[in-house]
């Protein structure tokens, strides 16, 4: 094994739960909603997780109107948006230590820039494929998995600000309009009268298939 120095991620990979740990995924689906647009193994992970992850409900009501009046369907609480807020990690380089923007050499030869990139990229394309010309071609939604709980939809913000505070990373916030979530339910109740550590239901809205 070589000794070279190496700075590596807060993951590994977007499977890696170790040591009590789990990454935001995010991936990119085709118009279907279920193929993912991304090469086997390239689901991207942030350098390390947000700081904060806040997740808003809003009343689900459809209104119809009848010949007789007004009908109102209430569905219960629906995710109108996840919003982040999280920071870079700091911009190490080997040899040379934190860097900042006037650090010779620079912050972009490191791991946190990188990922930064990574997602500055993922918030401008927004699920969209362009052509060489730059025409859109294919429209598809960003997914967003973490701890059992999955996020369709798209980002509508994102800023980032760079303070004398903290020369060594940036501050990211961001904000992600859902159109859809799935919800991992498990349970210990297993129908041939043992029990079960992975059985899981996906649901719409936060409600089982079975209270629908």
């Amino acid at each position: 094994m070589s000794n070279r120095p190496i700075f590596r991620s807060a993951f590994a990979s977007p499977e890696d739960v170790s040591g009590g740990k789990r990454p935001v995924v995010f991936d990119i689906l085709g118009p279907d909603r279920e193929t993912s647009l991304l090469p086997e193994g390239m689901r991207m992970v942030l350098h390390v997780n947000p700081q904060n992850m806040s997740i808003k409900y809003q009343r689900v009501v459809t209104r119809i109107q009848t010949r007789g009046g007004h009908v109102e369907q209430h569905w219960g609480d629906g995710v109108q948006t996840v919003d982040f807020d999280m920071v870079t990690g700091g911009f190490m380089r080997l040899y040379t230590g934190l860097a900042s923007g006037a650090t010779l050499g620079g912050r972009r030869e490191t791991i946190a820039y990188d990922k930064y990139l990574d997602l500055l990229a993922l918030f401008h394309n927004n699920g969209s494929i362009e052509d060489s010309r730059g025409n859109i071609v294919l429209q598809g939604i960003i997914k967003i998995t973490f701890d059992g709980g999955v996020w369709l939809g798209w980002f509508n913000g994102f800023n980032v600000i760079e303070s004398s505070d903290k020369p060594y990373m940036f501050q990211l916030s961001t904000s992600f309009e859902v159109e859809k979530e799935l919800v991992t339910w498990r349970t210990t109740y297993d129908s041939g009268g043992g029990s079960s550590s992975g059985s899981s239901t996906p649901s719409e809205y936060g409600q089982p298939d079975f209270l629908r």
